[in-house]
């Protein structure tokens, strides 16, 4: 698994939606039990508003770094805050499976809100199930990024007559890194064959 633009770009895209689709639910449970006066201690806690905006943090990084697949600070920000959604969905994961069997065992105003509850803690759970595996793709591409080398070009090296030189005299040897522009010079006198 390499670190390839276009699919990091898709991976940021989808994280965003993610944490979106957390943080809206998160909000709309959260008003909706409130105003129901429900007992549902774990939404109140508000597990998938928090995990959600690491989610689109991260993934906010993941589109920056497919723009931008050269920079290793965007990669490693990429690779750090993945490790981050990680936590936070497993922290998320945990609070919704609990809060599926202890809340709403009372709702306020008499009707019977234990469904609707039990719905939205198995919503939160399936979204945070995608989003560690999608922190755990990030941090492993990122690291695949951080440590495969930059370009695949071989080096390469040119020699070349120095200007106005007679043939024999001396010359410079180029050796390109495979960064176009980025060639060290080194002159070569005729006589030792030594770089000076």
């Amino acid at each position: 698994m390499a670190y390839d633009a276009k699919y990091v770009l898709g991976m940021g895209w989808t994280l965003v939606v993610l944490g979106s689709l957390s943080i809206i639910l998160g909000i709309a449970a959260d008003a909706a039990f409130g105003s129901m006066a429900a007992f549902a201690i774990f939404h109140y806690m508000s597990a998938p508003i928090w995990s959600g905006i690491f989610v689109v943090i991260t993934g906010v990084l993941g589109i920056c770094s497919g723009k931008k697949p050269t920079s290793k600070g965007l990669i490693v920000s990429f690779m750090i805050l993945g490790i981050f959604t990680i936590l936070s969905a497993v922290c998320c994961f945990s609070l919704a499976i609990v809060g599926t069997f202890a809340d709403g065992r009372y709702c306020g105003y008499g009707g019977d809100c234990r469904a609707a509850i039990i719905a939205l803690h198995v919503v939160n759970v399936l979204l945070s199930l995608a989003e560690i595996v999608m922190g755990f793709t990030a941090a492993i591409m990122s690291c695949c990024g951080l440590a495969a080398p930059s370009t695949n070009v071989a080096p390469t090296v040119v020699y070349t007559q120095g200007p106005n030189m007679p043939a024999g005299q001396g010359a410079y040897i180029i050796m390109q890194t495979g960064v176009p522009g980025q060639g060290v010079p080194y002159t070569v006198s005729a006589a030792g064959g030594m770089p000076q």
